[in-house]
């Protein structure tokens, strides 16, 4: 596959199969992490579905299945989001997961990220005035904004029960927001936290079928939904820190970290300096004894940390 500027960020199929047999047709996706792929404990489905399961990669979640209940046939649906979705590191190897039972592809979100003010929120709303958005007619835009400018601003193109839906917002402010505490953080990987920004195309199956053929091509689907996802996608380089599997996690706990500076880090210094620089004896006094179970779920423990 050539490299591509978008990326997958949530995908959902549907096959006449049990969870077991999805599970195995997933973990060529994943490559050397495949065999750690697992399914965890059962519970409610959801969206009508009578049964469900999360799908894990150790203790981190990465999407979940559904299945059961008489309306629903047979069918199996499975769920990846835009955290399983970056655990992906071969997209090549769907042929397991198509040559599934009845496989369809339900839904698929492309995503393109720019990270040096390629693409802005005034530009997004500009594009709409000037028709970029119609195929048929014009479809409706919706803006949130916030009392705070650094929450970000937030656009909605289409309707979201419909086959087509735009999203659009300043991903720079979500991640700031989810790595320190307001008006601390001004880069991201060396990149100004107002320039970086998200377009998201979310296609649904249900008016039309999507064919399998899109995730491959997926830069050639985003530009072809609207004039102005074909304007906004030449010249843009590969989204490359945004696929990496590995940040999200980094970031986690950097957060993390970063809180507990922010909170506790001067009594922690002082302690240190009442223990006259004994480390040890500090950190027997504060460390736990057991894994925070948000972290894990974050996969914390599944990438490298400088």
């Amino acid at each position: 596959m050539s490299p591509t500027t978008t990326t997958v960020d949530w995908m959902r199929f549907r096959a006449q199969v049990d969870p077991g047999e999805a599970l195995q047709a997933l973990r060529p996706l994943f490559g050397h992490l495949g065999p750690d792929l697992r399914l965890g404990e059962h519970q409610r489905g959801v969206l009508g579905f009578q049964r469900g399961i999360q799908v894990k990669l150790a203790d981190a979640t990465l999407g979940r299945m559904d299945w059961g209940g008489e309306s629903q046939r047979g069918w199996l649906r499975v769920d990846l989001p835009g955290k399983g979705c970056g655990f992906v590191n071969d997209w090549d190897a769907l042929d397991q997961v198509e040559a599934l039972p009845g496989a369809e592809l339900r839904r698929l979100d492309i995503a393109m990220t720019t990270w040096d003010g390629e693409v802005t929120h005034d530009q997004v709303c500009q594009a709409h005035a000037d028709g970029k958005f119609t195929i048929r007619r014009p479809p409706n835009l919706q803006v949130i904004t916030n009392s705070d400018p650094r929450a970000g601003r937030t656009c909605y193109v289409g309707s979201r029960t419909a086959d087509k839906f735009f999203r659009a917002y300043e991903k720079g402010f979500e991640l700031a927001a989810k790595l320190s505490f307001p008006g601390e953080l001004t880069h991201i990987d060396g990149h100004a936290i107002e320039d970086i920004y998200r377009c998201e195309l979310e296609l649904k199956a249900d008016a039309s079928d999507i064919p399998w053929e899109a995730i491959e091509r997926r830069d050639q689907y985003f530009a072809g939904a609207y004039p102005f996802c074909a304007e906004v996608l030449p010249g843009i380089e590969p989204d490359i820190l945004q696929r990496r599997p590995e940040k999200a996690p980094q970031r986690e706990l950097q957060a993390a970290l970063a809180n507990i500076r922010t909170q506790y880090g001067n009594a922690l210094f002082t302690a240190l300096t009442a223990y006259h620089g004994d480390i040890g004896a500090v950190w027997e006094k504060v460390c736990g004894s057991e894994h925070h179970r948000g972290m894990l779920e974050a996969g914390v423990l599944l990438v490298d940390h400088e």
